[in-house]
């Protein structure tokens, strides 16, 4: 059997899905005798990949020379678009979500030529081949749409985040959400609060639902606290407005209005567009106060300042989240007590058992009071380093749940077709 996978930009070097795809493909390719990869986007060197794992970058290169017109016009000769505004007709009244529908559908028509295309080239046969969309995208759409030629064939796929809540959008709309569940076999969501979302707005596919946890590897060791009466705070994203680390660095305001004496070492690994607003704050700081904007950086880099330094608390602010951080696993992969707020896959990951789960909406006064309810009892704290390390174990395993999860896909083949919906 073989696996075919498309990604955004897996395996470039920088690409973000390295800290996904990367721990999951080993146990996929133990599974099948053959995985090709094929990025949306591919411009640079690739990491470095298992044996029987190639790249083909002629979905990337076809893409790109296709552009924004070529998506347009493939929109407006599909069926698909006249569908969706025959089934949604306020669509037009709301110019942003017609031009993501068009967006979408061409997309999705130029993965369903390319695709053709390809596989008469390579002579894959559909009937031994499982084919994956790593995002529940326009992606996932066009493979759907090749189901109208080859109605056998086997297609799954994940979705993460900004891929399953519409609410993110303005106007709130995921285009053909409808059209490409009833085209793909399963759809893995990465977080149980994902899949109760999904359970909801679209009951009619229900038993095209699974939670599948990502995960990560146990790293071999075990973060230690501070003794030295120091608050070291560690926290990692991209500094966005979505993922509040301003209302962290007030908090961190707040904990030295509380209590004034207190010194504090904040680091945070991540950019982007807010940096120079954070770092405002962090210029205000008080002498006993460090705050450090680290920058985008490796995960591997990020453990190893976990092996090498002393830590006492991850936070994680976020208003939203679509499955559980792969930043908040690491940590807790760490032995690391978290502070987060009550959103998306965060319950799951956070409890009373390993941090504090805060509303989602906290104050920079909740969230400084939170820091000091785990260090200012070291019994307590130490229960929570266990507990993160249990939660890690029984939930964020990544040889646990990437070895099921590669079994699944195997068993999805098996599967007789007329099982199909």
């Amino acid at each position: 059997m073989n696996l075919v996978i498309f990604t955004q930009t897996y395996p470039a070097a920088s690409s973000p899905e390295q800290t996904f795809i990367g721990k999951e493909l080993p146990y996929l390719s133990q599974c099948f005798e053959k995985v090709i990869l094929i990025p949306q986007k591919i411009s640079e060197k690739e990491l470095p990949l298992p044996k029987n794992v190639t790249t083909d970058i002629q979905f990337s290169t076809f893409y790109q020379k296709q552009g924004i017109l070529g998506s347009i016009i493939h929109a407006f000769f599909s069926s698909h678009l006249y569908k969706e505004l025959r089934q949604r007709p306020s669509i037009l009244l709301h110019p942003q979500m017609f031009l993501r529908l068009i967006k979408f559908v061409g997309d999705a028509e130029l993965t369903k030529k390319w695709t053709i295309n390809w596989l008469k080239e390579e002579g894959i046969n559909t009937k031994d081949t499982l084919f994956y969309s790593f995002w529940f995208t326009q992606i996932a759409m066009g493979l759907g749409l090749l189901k109208e030629k080859y109605p056998n064939m086997k297609i799954i796929a994940r979705a993460h985040g900004y891929d399953i809540y519409e609410e993110r959008y303005v106007p709130p709309y995921w285009p053909c959400r409808v059209q490409n569940l009833k085209q793909i076999d399963k759809l893995f969501l990465a977080s149980a609060h994902a899949h109760h979302y999904m359970q909801e707005r679209y009951p009619e596919f229900l038993l095209k639902y699974e939670t599948a946890y990502l995960g990560v590897e146990f790293p071999g060791f075990i973060s230690e606290k501070s003794k030295d009466g120091v608050l070291r705070i560690i926290s990692c994203s991209s500094i966005i407005p979505l993922k509040r680390v301003e209302l962290l660095a007030q908090a961190i305001e707040s904990a030295i209005q509380i209590r004034p004496k207190q010194k504090i070492q904040w680091i945070h690994f991540g950019d982007g567009r807010n940096r120079k607003k954070v770092q405002s704050i962090i210029n205000d700081f008080p002498s006993s106060v460090k705050g450090i904007l680290q920058g985008a950086v490796p995960n591997a880099f990020i453990l190893e300042h976990y092996k090498h330094h002393l830590v006492d608390i991850f936070v994680n602010l976020s208003t939203t989240e679509g499955g559980s951080p792969v930043s908040i696993q690491e940590a807790i992969s760490c032995g690391i007590p978290i502070i987060a707020t009550n959103v998306g896959g965060n319950p799951e990951i956070v409890s009373e058992k390993n941090g504090i789960l805060l509303k989602k909406n906290p104050t920079p006064e909740e969230v400084a009071r939170a820091f000091f309810e785990i260090i200012d009892n070291p019994d307590l704290a130490l229960e929570k380093r266990k507990g993160s390390l249990n939660v890690w174990n029984e939930r964020y395993n990544a040889s646990k749940n990437f070895d099921n999860f590669a079994r699944e896909l195997v068993d999805i083949m098996s599967v007789k077709d007329d099982n199909n919906s």
